[in-house]
């Protein structure tokens, strides 16, 4: 039998439940609650937007909201995502690990906000929607497209930190002597990319650098030298250890 509006419609109208009788109220396949996007900076009509389907991606979006302004720095668009409930509670699980284990990790170091950058490239979406990069957006996002950058920051190892203008083509080494150098401390290597859309790259395997991107150069961990008194105890312990040794090999001769 079907039910409306608490009445029988088909089935036994005299029908009645009886004591253990289980009553199961399936939810409607296609309804879902509504849920809310933020498009924000270089584009005609920022605001909040309520997603029309489960699919909607971030080229939907955009053109919901009018499309770019001239003045939109599309390359540096950049996505902050809301963690949802799965997402949270892994969080607080390894939380829970981390302060059970005996690793020498540092809580206070982690991220522990609610919010996360979600690095994307937003001209491809636009050039293929559909798309691999054109990702699906969900309840809380909120998209954000900046205009034009025309600096460089370089942070972290060098002789001076420095913010300069941007040129088109220059690689690496040019920033970097924009900054003085590498410090006498620093990790070459190791040092990388933060681009304005919120992607990371190794700073020798980028190609270009972009408008708005930060370089940073990361520290060697200093190393505590050695006292006088503990090199003459080390030097002591190693005259002593060898002429122990040069004992024992004349004893077997």
């Amino acid at each position: 039998f079907s039910l409306k509006d608490g009445l029988v419609v088909d089935g036994e109208v005299g029908f009645t439940l009886r004591p253990y009788d289980e009553i199961y109220i399936r939810r409607s396949p296609g309804y879902y609650e509504q849920q809310n996007v933020l498009i924000e900076g270089e584009v005609a009509f920022e605001g909040s937007y309520v997603l029309q389907t489960k699919n909607d991606r971030l080229s939907d979006l955009v053109k919901r909201a009018g499309g770019f302004t001239e003045s939109a720095y599309v390359p540096g668009a950049r996505l902050i995502r809301t963690m949802n409930k799965e997402e949270i509670a892994r969080r607080n699980a390894t939380l829970r690990l981390t302060r059970s284990s005996s690793d020498s990790i540092n809580v206070e170091d982690l991220d522990l906000s609610t919010t996360y950058s979600v690095g994307i490239n937003l001209d491809e979406a636009m050039a293929n929607p559909g798309g691999e990069s054109d990702i699906m957006m969900r309840e809380g996002d909120r998209l954000f497209i900046p205009v034009m950058q025309t600096t460089v920051k370089i942070n972290g190892a060098v002789m001076y930190p420095n913010t300069v203008a941007w040129r088109d083509g220059q690689k690496l080494k040019y920033y970097i002597r924009q900054a003085g150098g590498y410090s006498k401390r620093a990790l070459k290597r190791q040092a990388y990319v933060v681009n304005i859309n919120g992607t990371v790259e190794r700073a020798r395997k980028v190609k270009k650098i972009l408008p708005g991107s930060e370089i940073v150069v990361p520290l060697k961990e200093e190393t505590e030298k050695l006292t006088t008194s503990e090199k003459v105890m080390i030097g002591t312990s190693i005259a002593s250890l060898s002429t122990m040794v040069a004992t024992i090999v004349s004893l077997f001769k």
